[in-house]
C-alpha cells in the first residue's frame, strides 16, 4: 500500500489556517478535513457539524471513514479522546511532541492514538480519493503523531500570523458556531491569554522542527499569504511534490464548493467566491496601548519571524 502524504498545518489560532486548508482543499488530489485532531470528541461524542452540514456519524463521507478503521461507538470515541487529551497535557506536551522521531513506544495512550490514526488516514484516503490530506490542527502535539507514523508521508507548514492580529480577532464575539442544538457564540480570550497561547503554540513549533526533516518543513506568514495567495498555494504544491495548479479562478478569487472539514473556524462553511485579501481590521480598532503591550510580551518571536524569509527553508538540493 502507497503511503499518504498528509500536510499538517501548525501555527497559533485565528491565523488563517482555515481559509488556506479550504483553498488547498480545492486543489486536485487534495482534501481538507479541518482539525482532525476533534473527529472523536467534537465530532463523534458532541456530533458537532460537518462542514456539509451533518453530524460525522451521519456525514457520507465520515460515516464511511469511521466504519473503516473499526473505532465506533461512542465508548470508543472517547476512549480515543482520553488518550489524546493525556498526550496534550502541560506536563506530556513535550514528550508528545519528541515522539516524532516514532519514539514512545512505551506509552500506551500515544499507542493508542497512533493506531486509530494510521488506520484513520488510508480510510480517509480510500473514501475520498484522495492523494494529499491537509489537517489543520495546528498544535505541535497533533503533528507529531503523524510524523512518528510510517504509514504517512508526513509534512509541516508552519504558518504565523501577527499576534496583534490575532489577540484582536479572539476578542471578536460575532462569529457563531454549530453543534448539535443550533449555533452558539465561538469562545473568546482576552488579551493575555490570547498572547500566551500565541506564544506556547509558536515555541512548540519550534521544538517540532528540531524533529521533522527541514525538507519537510515549510514557513509562511499569514501575511504574505494575504498578499501572494496564488504564488503561496503553488509554492506549497510543489513542496508536497504535487504539479496540480493552484485552484484559483481570476486573480486572487477560489470558488470554494462543499466539504467535509470535521472541526475548525466557522469560516470552514463558506462556499462560492472567495477573495483572499488580508484582514487588518486591527491595525486601525486595536487601541494603541494594546499592541504596544502585545509587541512588548511577543517582540523575541515577532523578530525571529519577521526576519525570516517567506517560506525560510530552502527545497532540497538548494
Amino acid at each position: 500500500m502507497s503511503r499518504t502524504k498528509v500536510l499538517s498545518i501548525v501555527g497559533p489560532g485565528r491565523s488563517g489556517t482555515t481559509i488556506l486548508a479550504s483553498v488547498l482543499g480545492e486543489a486536485d488530489g487534495v482534501v481538507s478535513v479541518g482539525e482532525l485532531r476533534w473527529l472523536w470528541r467534537r465530532g463523534l461524542i458532541e456530533r458537532r457539524s460537518c462542514g456539509c452540514g451533518l453530524p460525522p456519524d451521519e456525514c457520507p463521507v465520515w460515516s464511511k471513514v469511521v466504519a473503516r478503521t473499526g473505532a465506533v461507538g461512542s465508548d470508543t470515541a472517547a476512549e480515543i479522546a482520553a488518550a489524546q487529551d493525556e498526550l496534550s497535557s502541560l506536563r506530556n506536551r513535550l514528550r508528545a511532541i519528541r515522539s516524532a522521531t516514532g519514539a514512545g513506544a512505551d506509552w500506551p495512550a500515544l499507542q493508542r492514538v497512533r493506531e486509530v490514526t494510521a488506520r484513520l488516514i488510508p480510510a480517509i484516503s480510500q473514501v475520498t480519493g484522495a492523494r494529499v490530506i491537509v489537517d489543520s490542527s495546528k498544535r505541535a502535539q497533533d503533528a507529531a503523531v503523524l510524523a512518528g507514523l510510517d504509514e504517512v508521508d508526513h509534512y509541516v507548514l508552519h504558518m504565523v500570523r501577527d499576534p496583534g492580529a490575532v489577540a484582536f480577532s479572539w476578542q471578536r464575539s460575532d462569529k457563531k458556531v454549530r453543534v448539535a442544538e443550533g449555533t452558539r457564540a465561538m469562545a473568546t480570550r482576552r488579551l493575555l491569554p490570547s498572547v500566551a497561547r500565541w506564544t506556547e503554540n509558536c515555541l512548540s513549533a519550534e521544538i517540532l522542527r528540531r524533529y521533522v526533516p527541514r525538507e519537510r518543513w515549510l514557513f509562511l506568514r499569514y501575511e504574505d499569504f494575504a498578499a501572494q495567495p496564488r504564488e503561496s498555494v503553488a509554492r506549497i504544491l510543489a513542496f508536497l511534490g504535487e504539479t496540480a495548479a493552484p485552484p484559483f479562478e481570476e486573480g486572487d478569487t477560489v470558488v470554494l464548493g462543499p466539504n467535509h472539514t470535521v472541526a475548525g473556524n466557522p469560516n470552514r462553511f463558506r462556499t462560492g467566491p472567495v477573495t483572499i485579501a488580508l484582514d487588518d481590521e486591527w491595525t486601525r480598532r486595536m487601541p494603541r496601548q494594546r499592541r504596544l503591550a502585545v509587541r512588548a510580551l511577543t517582540w523575541p518571536l515577532q523578530l525571529r519571524y519577521r526576519s525570516r524569509r517567506n517560506f525560510g527553508v530552502p527545497t532540497p538540493g538548494a
